[in-house]
């Protein structure tokens, strides 16, 4: 067997269990949630302007990767909770925690990390009431919306209040329903992984930095990882070469957005909204990358 399908293999069966049993832990939890919470108390704390905060404050201590981020997004939207804070967590949770600011901090400084933590909340929150304004949750699949929502559903949970394998049954039953999306996206996230290595990404170091850092953007989007994990990545791409603006565009666009999540959220939102969703993430890397640019870095 050669090296890049051994590679791909590896790749795809330790992903496939580690998204399976996140998915699975944290659909739990947010069943927990969800039952010490009811829908208005969620959507009470998720309204208005502060709704956004809490949001985003949600997603900087919620350390979940691009596609674990997904069960808990699914259980604000059957909350009912306020699509744009919904959003800015969608797009915090992947690149703001505790870890990662520390990884940063200590890899690259102060300055470069606050530059990187103000754009993902600057845009978290940007995008979420720019997307909230044009009223982009109607593109919010219907089913999801109306889960538990539902007063059927509501007693029915209200009976199993106390039962743990009823919480327990319920996630495993919203993970098979993702199940053939997590398989398709982490299929082709080990494709890419095993046959497309990251040190190219180095031999593009000549284009012009204003060009490559939305190159990259593009490129990055194609990778599945998790924004730390891209930090020693990143670390040997500047030791290459390659400019902190180019790799920061990189890092934010890989572990904010990836084929595996794209496929797992058309499950959850029709076409335009994956299409919004994109671009936020694209402009955020860019802007970022830019910005670090003309900083001098």
């Amino acid at each position: 067997m050669n090296t890049s399908l051994s590679d791909a293999i590896e790749f795809f069966i330790g992903a496939f269990i580690e998204l399976a049993v996140l998915f699975i832990v944290i659909s739990f939890l947010v069943e927990l949630i969800q039952w010490w919470l009811p829908t208005e108390k969620v959507q009470r704390i998720l309204s208005g302007n502060k709704g956004y905060a809490v949001a985003v404050a949600l997603g900087v201590v919620t350390p979940f990767c691009s596609c674990s981020t997904l069960p808990m997004t699914t259980g604000l939207i059957r909350a009912n909770a306020p699509f744009g804070p919904i959003m800015a967590f969608l797009l915090t949770s992947p690149l703001l925690n505790p870890y990662i600011v520390g990884l940063f901090a200590i890899s690259f400084g102060i300055t470069i990390t606050l530059v990187y933590g103000l754009s993902v909340i600057i845009f978290a929150l940007g995008s979420g009431m720019v997307l909230s304004r044009f009223n982009f949750a109607r593109f919010v699949r219907a089913e999801l919306v109306s889960g538990c929502a539902s007063s059927g559903c509501s007693k029915e949970t209200e009976k199993s209040a106390f039962s743990i394998l009823y919480f327990a049954q319920r996630a495993v039953k919203q993970w098979l329903q993702f199940l053939p999306y997590i398989i398709i996206g982490v299929l082709v996230g080990a494709v890419i992984h095993g046959f497309i290595p990251h040190q190219w990404i180095a031999e593009l170091q000549f284009i012009h930095p204003l060009i490559l850092i939305p190159v990259l953007a593009v490129l990055s989007l194609l990778l599945y990882v998790r924004a730390s994990t891209m930090v020693p990545i990143a670390l040997s791409l500047v030791g290459k070469g390659l400019s902190m603006g180019a790799v920061m565009s990189l890092t934010i666009a890989g572990a904010g957005a990836s084929l595996s999540e794209l496929i797992m959220m058309k499950k959850m939102f029709h076409w335009p909204l994956l299409a919004a969703f994109l671009v936020v993430v694209f402009s955020t890397a860019c802007v970022t990358g830019w910005t670090l640019l003309l900083l001098g870095f």
